[in-house]
């Protein structure tokens, strides 16, 4: 019964670890250090400008790709950044003026991996 508990309490901790990166950080912070969060998963919070959709299906697994590609907007800067999903799992669908908190790796943009909209 003890290890069943333990086991547990380390899988809920490893998924809690990786849910979603510990706090927002501030666009200007990224732009200003990129060295500093290079590869690194981020979480910005901000507004969604410049919404563009592109679509393309895949060579080999004829599957329908969704790339969402937008920038972030928060009070003290933007970035760009990239959303990419099979379309029929249902991605999250963005567009202008959404609210939103995003986890991604930065490499100069970010490579989104989770969006939620407010």
């Amino acid at each position: 019964m003890q290890r069943w508990v333990g086991l547990m309490a380390l899988i809920l901790g490893l998924h809690s670890l990786t849910a979603w990166a510990a706090e927002p950080v501030k666009i200007n912070s990224l732009l200003t250090y990129p060295d500093m969060y290079k590869m690194k998963v981020v979480q910005v919070e901000g507004t969604v400008q410049n919404y563009r959709m592109r679509h393309f299906i895949g060579e080999r697994s004829k599957l329908e790709k969704c790339i969402q590609v937008f920038s972030v907007e928060d009070e003290t800067g933007t970035v760009d950044a990239s959303y990419a999903a099979l379309c029929q799992m249902g991605p999250v669908m963005l567009k202008d003026g959404d609210q939103v908190t995003i986890e991604g790796h930065f490499l100069g943009t970010l490579d989104v991996r989770s969006v939620k909209k407010h």
